[in-house]
């Protein structure tokens, strides 16, 4: 999702599986797997939502049906497991009321398993607004799916943070992840032949995989690297095999290519400088839905001769950190050094938020040092990101405060975790 008003980044993240290498759950190199995504009624506007079962919040007025809300709902998946050797859960969810913990799911009769969570909170990470897209992996034991029909339920437990007895969440979508022995499984082939290890790159890198077989037995291919850039899947963790997911398809990778030849040029102009060589690698599908993960190409280098581009991570993150009824939220923001503005040429401030727009004529505004830096962007009842022009004058050496504003009485105004980072565009 972007908004309608303001610029947003290009979509150029990783979505990988290899999580592993992060300590994060997923698919290692050379590994085969499939997945079915379970999506909820009507594409643009899937969600189901949990209600902790043992509230006995009295709810009345536009609230009312959530005391007869089911909880538990069976979502059937159909999945194969024929010489599978493990499985796992990805989510993409909204934390939902503040403090909400006991996000949990549990396949057909099997125990409940946590949902992944944030990671680098400095204090319980239901604390803090949060909206998790896809890039996260909960293990489900093998010997509780079957081989066909599978039924996935979920449930919310109580708010452990700022308590009101409404314990709720939303799960946009969720995907089951199945793995196999590609030594007993006839799967997709292929290898990176672009770039080569070692290999320097600038404001663009171009990327190609070499495909055993026949081409049009692949629905598609998508390019993944791993490197430093704004969290886009929420979890708190900057550098890793990232990637985000909207109802199950990628998002904010390097490419996908659905034809021969299969190769794409990532636009990397917007990529933050990198302290660490990056690695890419890529993701062929097959149209029976199988995919296989290539080995990665490594120790690639950033090489850019004219510019760069700074990335400032908030340094203050407040629990809670949202606006509604007039009230403005507590003060985030990060530290600038002089070193840091040096030869600026251009500043944008990228940010998740939840209910960024209303649908009435209330004010709702995120400030920058006290100034309205933009107004009414984002979606409302639901999450949004984007990349905001900073005037350069806005900013200053020393702390630089963001907050929000909101005079709409109904739900929140919300910055997702990790919070907002600022990129900074410089000449050399």
């Amino acid at each position: 999702m972007t908004s309608h008003i303001l610029p947003t980044l290009r979509h150029r993240l990783a979505a990988a599986l290899a999580l592993a290498l992060s300590g994060a759950g997923g698919a290692l190199a050379q590994e085969v797997f499939r997945e079915v995504t379970y999506t909820y009624g009507a594409p643009a506007t899937t969600h189901f939502a949990e209600l902790d079962p043992d509230t006995k919040r009295v709810f009345t007025g536009e609230h009312a049906g959530m005391a007869t809300m089911k909880r538990h709902q069976p979502k059937p998946v159909k999945l194969d497991v024929a010489g599978a050797t493990r499985a796992e859960l990805s989510a993409e969810y909204w934390g939902g009321h503040i403090g909400t913990a006991g996000q949990r799911f549990r396949v057909n009769d099997g125990g409940w398993i946590d949902l992944p969570t944030l990671s680098g909170t400095p204090a319980e990470p239901q604390r803090f607004y949060r909206t998790l897209l896809g890039n996260n992996a909960a293990p489900i034991p093998l010997a509780q799916l079957r081989d066909g029909e599978n039924i996935f339920r979920f449930t919310a437990g109580k708010q452990v943070a700022y308590f009101n007895d409404w314990g709720f969440y939303w799960i946009y979508d969720f995907t089951a992840r199945v793995y196999y022995d590609p030594a007993t499984k006839p799967h997709p082939k292929g290898e990176m032949i672009q770039p080569k290890d070692g290999a320097t790159f600038g404001d663009g890198l171009r990327l190609e995989v070499a495909v055993e077989g026949a081409g049009d037995a692949i629905a598609r291919v998508e390019f993944i690297g791993e490197y430093d850039d704004f969290d886009w899947d929420g979890d708190g963790v900057w550098r890793e095999w990232q990637y985000s997911t909207h109802h199950g398809v990628l998002q904010h990778h390097l490419g996908t290519v659905t034809t021969p030849p299969w190769r794409v040029k990532y636009d990397a102009r917007w990529l933050p400088d990198q302290s660490q060589p990056v690695r890419v690698r890529a993701r062929i599908t097959d149209r029976s839905g199988l995919t296989y993960l290539t080995p990665s190409v490594g120790n690639l280098v950033q090489q850019r001769e004219h510019r760069g581009v700074r990335m400032i991570k908030c340094d203050v993150v407040p629990e809670r950190w949202a606006s509604r009824a007039g009230r403005e939220s507590p003060k985030g923001g990060f530290t600038l050094t002089g070193a840091d503005l040096a030869n600026a040429t251009f500043a944008r401030l990228v940010v998740s938020t939840w209910s960024g727009d209303v649908e009435d004529t209330s004010v709702h505004e995120l400030r920058l040092n006290g100034q309205r830096l933009a107004s009414r962007f984002g979606e409302f009842h639901n999450y949004d990101q984007d990349a905001l022009e900073v005037p350069l004058h806005l900013l200053k050496p020393g702390r630089n405060e963001i907050t929000l504003f909101s005079t709409f009485m109904g739900h929140m105004f919300e910055i997702n975790w990790p919070g907002p980072a600022l990129l900074i565009e410089y000449k050399k």
